[in-house]
């Protein structure tokens, strides 16, 4: 069987398409978030997986669940994905929608992940460093991780910067072994 992110891929492009010509990004990637969330709820896997239970019953059943927190048009890519039997890759289809759109919108997000809190005087040299050297709007979330020893690791995308104190040591370690 095709891996998930295959599956999804034309069914992500399409959307994103849709959602630039109505000018609705934002509306279609808090849509495909909450269908998402919808479809990896255990109760409704099985629902949406029993072979007695028909389809229409289940685009209602996400759709109802839905309600009114959806952009209008949801309703035909839910009945899309069940009819084809593909449910199951919303999460895949949101998550490559939210990285579409921020290569459309030229963002980024970034996380810090340091032994100590990180100050705002250091986050905004951070985010203006990132941003220099990605060429995008940086979002920059931090978290305590103080198993760090020191020192902070910063992902971006495909970007990782590991200056922990944890990091180098493993790095000695590995150059010392040789």
């Amino acid at each position: 069987m095709a891996e998930k992110i295959t599956i999804a891929r034309p069914y992500a492009k399409a959307v994103f398409e849709l959602a630039t010509d109505e000018a609705k990004l934002g509306e279609w990637s808090e849509t495909l978030q909450l269908l998402s969330a919808i479809s990896a709820n255990a109760e409704f896997s099985v629902l949406a997986n029993n072979p007695s239970v028909a389809d229409d019953n289940i685009v209602e059943l996400m759709v109802s669940t839905a309600g009114d927190k959806r952009v209008a048009g949801s309703e035909g890519l839910v009945k899309l994905l069940v009819n084809n039997k593909r449910i199951g890759v919303l999460p895949e289809i949101a998550e490559m929608f939210d990285e579409l759109r921020a290569e459309a919108e030229k963002t980024i997000e970034a996380e810090i992940v340091s032994a100590f809190e990180v100050g705002e005087a250091e986050q905004k040299k951070i985010k203006a460093a990132l941003k220099n050297r990605l060429g995008r709007e940086v979002t920059l979330t931090c978290k305590i991780d103080e198993s760090l020893l020191g020192g902070a690791i910063v992902r971006a995308g495909d970007l990782v910067i590991d200056g922990s104190v944890t990091g180098q040591l493993k790095g000695l370690t590995s150059a010392m072994s040789r």
